[in-house]
């Protein structure tokens, strides 16, 4: 666009130089050919950088077209100031082609445009071929300076590009970092809670139980003793409530510390040699769903190892209005799995089933190789027994 300015101002100020031409018809079709000659090679220089990207793919005719180009803007650029030898009026706008020449570098052209004023001079317009050579000279220096503009503004644009890229990139790595970061503190929790009921469990639990067991046993040997039975029985009545109390924490943490999203984020590396991914989209899993769910993706997971030879498996946990579907995609050989005849895809049928849901398994259709399980959980599941 600032290319195309100048080239308007250029042509405005050459208007008023052809008063200075001495009169004739080439006066009047000046200001036509120079707009053709203007516009062409425009034209010819945009239609340049197209052929040239278009080159890059080793096509055959965009290159003969940019080999044209290449040729054709320098002669319509030196048709025109030969012709300004034997028209002195076509000099008035010489400064709009020595403009052209320097701003599509037309090779020795930039240097040699004010030869074409030597036809103003011996027609006797000397003050003609003086006011087109201090307007070509101007009309030079706004090329270069046009030129330089647009070549800093192409680098900014590209120095702008790049850092939207790193930016992007570091984006991603850090909502990756984050999430990494997320899973490992959900992990530690979750383990932490295991341990502590474990703790409870073996600990706390068992020495209840043995108090409650002496308690029992003090209660049958003073059984002679009304009032002493009475207080041993308060006592026993004490230590079973805890007793419960301890039990239900304990499963109450052992019920938190299990996160199905994490249990299958987990199970690929009890696999070795099985490049894993999880795509887990459930906000609400039932416990009875998500045990069902880990339980078959560990067995799919040793079937594609052990019988499918397979190197990764692709694990989708989706939920629908009405039903949970978990799909388990693998490279493996499907064949060798559907021979054995199969516990293992009984036992997952089973589990889904149970649940009131479908369970399926084949390969992947053509020209994809490898083996999906497919199974579906309504969320009004009647467990059957």
């Amino acid at each position: 666009m600032d290319r195309i300015v100048d080239e308007i101002v250029l042509f405005g100020l050459g208007l008023p130089l052809l008063l200075l031409a001495p009169a004739a018809p080439a006066a009047v079709a000046a200001p036509l050919l120079a707009l053709i000659a203007t516009g062409v090679l425009e034209l010819l220089d945009r239609g340049e950088g197209g052929a040239q990207r278009q080159a890059s793919a080793s096509a055959a005719s965009p290159v003969r077209a940019a080999r044209f180009i290449r040729v054709a803007r320098p002669a319509i650029a030196a048709a025109y100031l030969i012709a300004a030898l034997a028209a002195p009026a076509l000099a008035a706008f010489v400064p709009l082609l020595a403009y052209a020449a320097v701003a599509q570098n037309l090779g020795p052209l930039r240097f040699l445009w004010p030869a074409a004023l030597l036809g103003a001079v011996v027609s006797g317009s000397g003050a003609l071929a003086a006011a087109a050579l201090l307007l070509g000279a101007l009309a030079c220096l706004a090329a270069r300076r046009t030129t330089k503009v647009q070549t800093e503004r192409a680098s900014l644009r590209q120095w702008r590009d790049a850092v939207q890229e790193d930016r992007l990139a570091l984006a991603e790595r850090t909502r990756d970092l984050a999430e990494r970061q997320d899973l490992e503190v959900s992990c530690a929790v979750l383990a932490e809670r295991a341990r502590i009921a474990r703790e409870i469990h073996d600990n706390v639990g068992h020495l209840l139980t043995r108090s409650v067991l002496q308690m029992e046993a003090l209660a049958v040997t003073h059984e002679d003793d009304p009032a002493l039975a009475k207080e041993l029985a308060a006592v026993g009545a004490t230590l079973h409530e805890a007793l419960g109390t301890v039990r239900a924490s304990v499963h109450d943490l052992h019920d938190e510390a299990f996160d199905p999203q994490t249990t299958l984020a987990e199970l690929s590396g009890e696999f070795p040699g099985i490049a894993g991914t999880l795509a887990f989209e459930a906000e609400s899993l039932p416990r009875p769903v998500a045990l069902a769910v880990v339980a078959i993706v560990r067995e799919a997971l040793a079937n594609a190892r052990t019988h499918g030879r397979a190197t990764s498996v692709a694990v989708s946990l989706l939920e629908f209005p009405g039903f949970y579907q978990l799909a388990i995609e693998d490279n493996g050989r499907a064949a060798n799995l559907v021979g054995e005849g199969g516990l293992g895809l009984a036992s997952m049928e089973e589990r889904a089933t149970a649940l009131g849901g479908t369970f399926s398994f084949g390969p992947l259709p053509p020209p994809r190789a490898g083996s999906r399980v497919f199974a579906t959980f309504p969320k009004t599941q009647e467990v059957r027994p």
